[in-house]
């Protein structure tokens, strides 16, 4: 931006025959501008306003729209800085993470758009508008590219339609922003833990225009929204398996019969066993070498996770793979954790590479005769089977280990409840403790038996030994320590 502090006005005159006759104009730098007006008095009023500018110390005019820097820091849209955000943000950012900004800006973006007659009438339709923005506008690798003569129309409104940044500096603006991204696109509230990514991330942006000198401080902190009185980020007792269940499921796996995709059943048998004894995330599954396995003929093994390689789609990783192949989740890329594994894992891993030759990079499980990582799609198809094929009618009904994750559920939990030192479990699964404990503690304490026995044998004794309070030996209230001759009547 070119910007100078040369500023010269020039008489207001009046063109005759044209729909908006008086004439302003001024020169900033060696760059000439003029606007035309109705009337005198609104030129006069606008050059006034001009002119006060320039008494301002300080203040740089630039030189290509005539005006005070800080007059179009006001106008800058909020699609032009979320645009301008998702490109800072791009570079080194794991691709779930750009996946997840991304999604966020889409929804905030659509709440700052004008809602107008005019804007109404030539919105383009939803569906548009979001795919323009998540696979075109806050992705850096897409620009430049061949769009769509439908994308181009849903870009070029959502630009003109855009309101400014600085409208978040007014309270009631903001939280009308905050109570449209806690909705879904169908109107249901969305969960705690997507509303405090979408928050957190307008948080950014707004600290990023304040960087920019958008808006003055970040007013989001100021704006408390309303405490939930649950904690969603709780895993339901209702879809973690039981060690019965969770057996039955990966019998289910294995006695798959082939398709046309090969032995995906057996093949993956070890993959889901390897959530359910050791904890695994998908993503660090797929990533597993038998140069990280420990297998001994008898007794525990060892893994040692070296990284993960997430299925989260072509638009968000560097190369366009599916997969991203990275370091290990919230850790650096040369961060290793060692998983110890029981005899049962290590007997069904042995017997895996037995029937099933790594790939050529080591690799322990791969999809078809290329040897490419499995995808999202492949293993969701094999669980949904071997669900309907193990479980009951009434567990395939119920919400019981309908994502092959409910399997890490289930070793946690069973982790917990044999007692094992918290800080352990946190480590073999790969997280904190604080992230631990409000995902599964409901499965910490272990008292409930002991406490069940207690209130059972109240209720079931003759006589209660502790003076409980009832009706008949109920007393105005404690005493007070008082001697009985100062006592108040």
């Amino acid at each position: 931006m070119e910007t100078s502090l040369d500023i010269q006005f020039w008489k207001i005159r009046k063109r005759e025959g044209r729909k908006k006759p008086y004439e302003l104009r001024w020169r900033v730098g060696t760059q000439e501008h003029s606007r035309s007006f109705l009337t005198k008095v609104l030129a006069q009023t606008h050059q006034a306003k001009l002119i006060a500018a320039t008494s301002v110390v300080g203040e740089a005019w630039d030189v290509a729209t005539g005006e005070p820097v800080s007059w179009g820091r006001k106008q800058a849209t909020w699609f032009d800085h979320a645009t301008a955000l998702a490109a800072r943000e791009w570079e080194g950012a794991a691709a779930n993470t750009r996946k997840q900004l991304a999604m966020s800006l889409v929804a905030i973006t659509l709440a700052m758009v004008e809602t107008s007659t005019k804007a109404r009438r030539t919105r383009p339709t939803e569906r548009s508008l979001r795919t323009a923005l998540r696979d075109w506008a806050f992705r850096p690798t897409a620009r430049g590219a061949d769009q769509p003569e439908e994308i181009s129309v849903a870009l070029e409104w959502l630009s003109a339609n855009s309101r400014p940044v600085a409208c978040l500096a007014e309270d009631d603006h903001l939280r009308s922003v905050l109570a449209a991204l806690g909705r879904k696109t169908d109107g249901g509230a969305i969960s705690a833990t997507s509303m405090r990514v979408r928050r957190g991330i307008l948080y950014r942006a707004l600290d990023y225009a304040v960087e920019r000198k958008l808006i003055n401080i970040n007013p989001l902190p100021g704006i408390r929204s309303r405490r939930r009185s649950f904690n969603d980020d709780a895993v339901s007792p209702l879809v973690v398996p039981t060690m019965e269940q969770g057996r039955r499921l990966l019998r289910g796996v294995r006695s798959l019969r082939k398709t046309a995709a090969g032995e995906r059943g057996r093949h993956l048998y070890a993959f889901f066993s390897l959530m359910f004894f050791a904890g695994l995330r998908p993503g660090e599954a797929t990533n597993l070498r038998v140069i990280n396995c420990q297998l001994p003929k008898t007794g525990w093994g060892k893994l040692t996770l070296t990284g993960s390689s997430p299925d989260v789609g072509t638009l968000w990783t560097d190369d366009g793979a599916v997969h991203d192949v990275r370091g290990l989740k919230h850790r650096s890329k040369k961060s290793v954790r060692i998983v110890p594994i029981p005899p049962e894992l290590v007997e069904i891993l042995r017997e895996h590479l037995a029937e099933f030759s790594p790939a050529p990079d080591g690799r322990i499980f791969y999809d078809g005769p290329e040897y490419g990582r499995i995808p999202q799609q492949a293993y969701g198809n094999i669980w949904r089977r071997a669900r309907k094929a193990a479980l009951t009618a009434e567990e395939y009904d119920s919400r019981l280990a309908q994502r092959p994750y409910d399997l890490r559920h289930a070793h946690a939990s069973t982790l917990l409840m044999a007692r094992v030192p918290v800080a352990e479990i946190a480590r073999r699964l790969g997280h904190s403790i604080r992230v631990l404990l409000s995902t599964y503690a409901h499965w910490v304490d272990h008292s409930e038996d002991v406490v069940n026995a207690q209130i059972e044998a109240a209720l079931t004794a003759e006589t209660t030994t502790g003076g409980a309070v009832n009706r008949q030996n109920v007393t105005d209230g404690p005493t007070t320590g008082q001697r009985p001759d100062l006592r108040v009547a």
